[in-house]
């Protein structure tokens, strides 16, 4: 995701996203940034004169993840997901232009490392499941090759009686 920048200097928008300048500070409807919890600036921003467009509510403190703009400060809808309304005060400036492009880097194979992830984990609960399925097969052809010993053993066992049987009574009739 490219950040472009508003003549204001704490604003910017996102490829995709709806931007608008009021009172001079840029209101951006985020398509793809995330934020995530940061101690140092969290909580609402109650002394804000900016209020959240969608809702009226006092702004959250928040810090964006995923984009050019990581690490940056902003103010946000203070409801979460699905009924976050995603406009943004920006609080920080944007970063330098190659700063920028290296977090867009980073977080793109942050994705692609997620996404290998994701497959090879979904592959190893696949190869679990053939496995737990050859170990049943292998486990009853086990108990079906006892099952077979048994009863050879019972058949050879009948013929030896038998034989020794015929074999006592031939010598008996000598």
């Amino acid at each position: 995701m490219r950040t472009t920048s508003f003549p204001s200097s704490n604003s910017s928008t996102a490829a995709g996203s709806t931007a608008v300048e009021i009172d001079g500070m840029g209101i951006v409807e985020l398509v793809s940034e995330y934020h995530h919890p940061d101690e140092s600036f969290s909580g609402l921003e109650p002394r804000s004169k900016h209020r959240c467009p969608g809702h009226g509510l006092v702004p959250a403190r928040r810090v964006a993840w995923g984009g050019a703009s990581t690490g940056r400060r902003f103010l946000g809808c203070p409801l979460d997901l699905p009924d976050e309304c995603k406009w943004v005060v920006w609080v920080d400036p944007p970063p330098p232009l190659c700063v920028a492009l290296a977090f867009e880097d980073l977080h793109a194979e942050i994705e692609r490392s997620w996404i290998k992830s994701h497959k090879l984990q979904r592959e190893n609960t696949e190869l679990s499941k053939k496995n737990r399925a050859l170990n049943k097969k292998l486990k009853e052809r086990d108990e079906m090759l006892n099952v077979w010993a048994v009863l050879f053993s019972g058949i050879v066992v009948c013929v030896v009686v038998v034989a020794l049987s015929v074999l006592s009574q031939n010598q008996a009739t000598k």
